[in-house]
């Protein structure tokens, strides 16, 4: 589960702005390269009534210039770093292909996270490749702020319902809070009152054997289960209560592909949460 590559796609908004200090903060953590991505969406072929190349032309030469920046700012921070653009295509389209290239990669990416139900049912960029890439994704939402300066992961929050997807991000999630040496919460919703509370805490013992099996320095995570309704909303309140600098999640591959399903717990997260969201994807 360590990254090997790590891919930040940019669009030179504050959004990916966050999501390249969370990159430079993975890089660090894992010591592996960053590849900065830029996807240039301009149709330089399209016919228009005046002379536009002049025009697409600046926009490329700028594209240039900021993505020169953004390396330097990996380089200055003792982080190898490359840069590419790639010309026409669709930037989700062309985010997969290239995480797909990349065996053993961790994305990493911005998202402007439009407001209201409109997020869930318009999508986004971010959203199309959440849906289809399958390595880990890294994604800042609109309310996350982030700065170089701080290179370190101290709270993370891994919320598990039990389920074999939820699961299969607790090997992410151990190797960030040994890697990192942070505080680590595991957190489960239950949405059943009736539920008893020895049977929830029975149902952490399958993570409490693996993280005790493997930690070796004396830490141990703090379990803690809510009782509501509304899942997202009280992942997101306790990654406020405790600071959280990064939240994971185990997701159902392509679980959100019909707009008239109802939004996503995991959409639902990065749209609200205070810090960036890391989810693992599977088949199951």
């Amino acid at each position: 589960m360590i990254p090997e590559q790590i891919i930040a796609a940019t669009d030179f908004s504050l959004a990916s702005k966050s999501a390249l200090a969370i990159a430079a903060r993975l890089a660090t953590c894992f010591r592996c390269k960053v590849l900065l991505l830029h996807v240039f969406e301009q149709v330089v072929h399209r016919h228009y009534q005046i002379p536009v190349s002049w025009m697409i032309a600046a926009i490329r030469r700028d594209i240039d210039r900021q993505l020169a920046q953004q390396i330097k700012m990996f380089t200055d921070l003792g982080i190898a770093a490359e840069g590419r653009i790639i010309d026409g295509g669709f930037a989700s389209a062309e985010i997969v292909k290239t995480a797909g290239r990349h065996p053993n990669a961790l994305l990493v990416m911005g998202t402007h996270a439009r407001s209201g139900v409109e997020r869930f049912v318009l999508g986004s960029t971010a959203e199309e490749v959440l849906r289809q890439v399958s390595c880990p994704v890294i994604t800042a939402g609109p309310h996350v702020i982030q700065s170089l300066r701080d290179r370190t992961l101290h709270t993370l929050l891994f919320a598990t319902d039990f389920s074999h997807p939820s699961m299969a991000a607790a090997p992410m999630a151990e190797a960030l809070w040994r890697t990192e040496s942070a505080d680590l919460t595991v957190l489960h919703v239950s949405t059943d009152p009736n539920f008893q509370r020895a049977s929830e805490n029975s149902a952490f013992d399958p993570l409490r054997k693996v993280l005790r099996v493997l930690d070796t320095s004396g830490r141990m995570p703090d379990y803690v289960t809510l009782h509501g309704s509304d899942i997202s909303q009280a992942i997101v309140n306790e990654a406020e209560r405790r600071h959280a600098d990064l939240i994971v999640l185990g997701v159902r591959r392509g679980a959100a592909c019909s707009p008239r399903l109802a939004p996503k717990i995991a959409f639902q997260v990065i749209a609200a949460a205070p810090c960036a969201v890391l989810t693992i994807s599977s088949d199951a």
